[in-house]
């Protein structure tokens, strides 16, 4: 009897996680990660950054950040933006008209 106790508790541990998953990515797409965590971070991660943990976002838009800066002014001092992408008034990449690249801010990191 024991044994299926001790059997079905990782089970139903990991439904809750699922479940849990499931709740996240109806507000976000599951590959959306970054945005999830900068917008709407988990209680863990909240917690993290109180205790000073910073968070490295990396190829956000210039109009994302914005939004979370506004939205999330307490937290800025756990937040850092690499490889911002430039966008138009429409939110759409700007490109290089030479090359077709899209326009990354540059933050004077090598």
């Amino acid at each position: 009897m024991k044994a299926r106790c001790i059997t079905l508790f990782p089970i139903v541990i990991s439904l809750g996680t699922i479940s849990n998953c499931q709740a996240v990515s109806a507000e976000f797409a599951p590959d959306d990660w970054q945005m999830r965590r900068l917008m709407s971070p988990s209680e863990s991660e909240a917690q993290a950054e109180s205790a000073g943990q910073v968070m490295i976002y990396d190829g956000l838009t210039d109009k994302q950040i914005s939004s979370a800066l506004d939205q999330h002014f307490n937290r800025i001092e756990a937040m850092m933006f690499t490889s911002v992408i430039i966008t138009d008034s429409a939110g759409l990449p700007k490109q290089d008209p030479l090359t077709g690249e899209i326009l990354i801010e540059q933050d004077g990191c090598d």
